[in-house]
């Protein structure tokens, strides 16, 4: 975990190992996640990374997010 003087809802990193991007959901975004309706939720929702879910989540108009408004 890291502290910052500002928010962010989504971080992007580059693994020193491998050099794989990856990236990171705010703990906000997670909760609103575990909110969408199991029966609206494709077959394989619980192997899907995280950020995977919110593409999907978003993509079908299950939620709606603004990424310069407040978390």
């Amino acid at each position: 975990m890291e502290d910052r003087p500002y928010r962010v809802r989504l971080i992007i990193l580059t693994c020193p190992d491998c050099g794989e991007n990856g990236r990171f959901l705010h703990e906000s975004l997670v909760e609103r996640l575990n909110e969408v309706p199991e029966a609206e939720r494709p077959d394989n929702w619980g192997e899907m990374p995280l950020d995977e879910r919110l593409q999907y989540a978003v993509r079908e108009g299950l939620l709606q997010l603004s990424f310069t408004g407040p978390l």
